[in-house]
């Protein structure tokens, strides 16, 4: 990968290493399980919000590392595919496919461990900062290992990156020897295969959060629900290329009145995986929001977490980490644009019939807020199924009604509206640029 989009990469994976560290720093300051002999309600609504917020911070968590390993795979896919000339040619040299495979592994490690640094000094942060809350509240720490958080946050980052670089490393030790031009890749269809996996998957999911929702006599009904939520997040990732495409050409109806917006709609037709690609982390982290929110602000109206606590204080903490979660994805869709965006042929064809540099950017802009809409609209569609799900589970358990903020869960959606946008316009700026330069004569 070129220096500009490896170091952004590392910037993906410092920013998830800080938030995974905060979540795990949260959850082992609040210990699982009940105190003895405590059957009172208070009890009972005590140990309700404890580990509700154990497993709100932990799915936090399992989100994080899905839009990690998500970004990395597209970056390394997208830089892979610039260099297919140069894979064929290192075959025809000898190179075996073993050596390409671990190459492209050693690669995504170096730039982990890059941002793994760079992400366990700012992690450092987030511990101070529970400390402080929980010194607010007259709480001493948890007793145990205080680094371990970040450890654990480092480690899981690494083998996230890993996890997202080992497809396009095998797709790279699987490249043919040759030395000749490679012709201009066809528009990109999303596999027959994985649109029906994700289509089923979200059936399946969508059916399973429904039942549980309704069926309050079913039988293991927390299983069924957890079940039934990793079957609709798995559904929607694997089969998000061709979701997006519809509610794309929906929201792109103010975008044809413009010459850059009617560019951007027909590039997201013909690369639905690009858009996919684009739309994974707002699409998660619209999810996360929408579920850990309302979950969030009912556990705080318990009456056991009305009085200082560490379950009240890990609950209070809630909105700074979907607020890093919402960043996080920004960052991300910048990374994904950042490895769209390299298109030397179409950019010298496009400034040959006049285009400007403006007109480019705004035709990557249009592109970036277009797909992530989708990915938001799905997730949001998905996370309000799953609160409501998870609210009727927890109602059996004295959580009482679900409680919807509103007015947190547009501030969380325009925060990271505004964190796409600025950070979306630094490759749209440089991809750009780089037309003028593919105009230069040799």
């Amino acid at each position: 990968m070129r220096p500009g989009p490896s170091l952004l990469l590392a910037v993906v994976v410092a920013a998830a290493v800080i938030v995974m560290a905060g979540t795990l720093a949260i959850a082992a300051a609040v210990p699982l399980g009940g105190r003895g002999g405590e059957s009172s309600t208070a009890g009972q609504a005590e140990a309700l919000a404890r580990d509700g917020a154990h497993v709100l911070v932990l799915a936090l968590s399992v989100l994080v590392g899905l839009a990690l390993a998500a970004i990395v795979a597209n970056a390394l896919t997208t830089s892979l595919r610039r260099r297919a000339e140069t894979l064929a040619l290192l075959r025809a040299l000898g190179a075996s496919s073993s050596m390409l495979l671990f190459g492209v592994l050693a690669q995504a490690l170096a730039i982990g461990l890059l941002g793994a640094a760079i992400g366990l000094l700012g992690s450092l942060g987030a511990s101070h900062l529970l400390a402080a809350g929980l010194a607010a509240r007259n709480l001493s720490p948890v007793s145990g290992d205080a680094a371990m958080p970040q450890v654990v946050a480092v480690g899981a980052a690494l083998l996230t990156t890993l996890i997202g670089a080992l497809p396009p490393a095998l797709h790279a030790a699987a490249a043919p020897p040759g030395t000749t031009t490679h012709p201009a890749p066809a528009p990109q269809r999303p596999p027959l295969a994985r649109g029906v996996v994700g289509v089923l998957l979200i059936m399946v999911g969508t059916a399973g959060a429904a039942i549980a929702w309704r069926a309050d006599d079913l039988p293991h009904r927390t299983g069924v629900l957890g079940a039934a939520a990793g079957a609709l997040l798995a559904g929607l990732v694997i089969g998000l290329p061709a979701a997006t495409r519809p509610l794309i050409a929906l929201l792109g109806l103010p975008a044809r009145l413009t010459a850059s917006g009617r560019l951007a709609l027909r590039h997201l037709a013909a690369a639905p995986r690009t858009a996919g690609a684009i739309a994974t982390a707002p699409m998660l982290a619209t999810a996360a929001a929408c579920v850990c929110a309302p979950l969030t602000v009912s556990l705080r109206a318990l009456p056991a977490t009305g009085a200082p606590g560490r379950a009240a204080a890990v609950l209070d903490v809630m909105p700074a980490l979907l607020i890093g979660e919402v960043v996080l994805a920004g960052i991300c869709t910048a990374g994904s644009l950042a490895a769209a965006a390299v298109r030397t042929g179409e950019s010298a064809l496009v400034r040959a019939v006049g285009l400007s540099r403006r007109q480019r950017a705004t035709q990557f802009l249009w592109e970036s807020a277009l797909a992530a809409a989708a990915g938001m609209i799905l997730g949001a569609a998905a996370g309000m199924l799953l609160a409501g799900a998870t609210g009727a589970v927890l109602a059996s358990q004295g959580l009482g009604a679900l409680m919807i903020p509103w007015r947190q869960l547009l501030l969380l959606l325009a925060t990271g509206c505004v964190v796409g946008v600025l950070a979306t316009a630094v490759p749209a700026l440089r991809a750009s640029s780089a037309v003028t330069q593919d105009q230069t004569p040799a």
